[in-house]
């Protein structure tokens, strides 16, 4: 299996309020730093499936994916057709990887209700960024 860690992560003791800024299609997300254990670049072919799910071996362990654009109906704009990038996160004993088109890189972020879709399992919250907001995932909720 082909992985490549695409950044150095910076895992300050105030990482609650840092973020590494991915996107997807159009849109930008915010994945909590304190929940990312790695960032990799996966060679499609080594994507395989338990329970019609699909998943990757990393470290040893069975990674379900989770592919955002498929989930929040986004056209994806990767052009990688060889590749993706896995943001793989560990909430409480259960891992899972993120598909993302790219990153931006590791930034602070502040975080802001939703208003209207504060009821939403996925989100946390925004936070505004230079130019767009970028919508912050709440990992726990993805844990089956």
């Amino acid at each position: 299996m082909e992985l490549c860690e695409l950044m150095t992560i910076d895992k300050a003791p105030e990482t609650d309020s840092q973020a590494i800024i991915a996107h997807v299609g159009g849109e930008t997300f915010a994945i909590p730093l304190s929940s990312i254990l790695s960032i990799e670049k996966i060679v499609i072919a080594e994507i395989s499936s338990v329970d019609q799910e699909a998943v990757i071996y990393h470290r040893g362990m069975v990674i379900p994916l989770v592919y955002l654009d498929k989930l929040f109906g986004i056209k994806s704009d990767d052009t990688d057709k060889d590749h993706i990038i896995v943001v793989v996160c560990r909430y409480k004993e259960t891992y899972f990887g993120f598909v993302v088109d790219g990153l931006e890189g590791q930034q602070e972020i502040a975080s802001k209700p939703l208003g209207i879709l504060d009821d939403s399992e996925f989100f946390s919250g925004a936070s505004i960024l230079e130019d767009k907001l970028a919508l912050i995932l709440n990992v726990g909720s993805f844990v089956a």
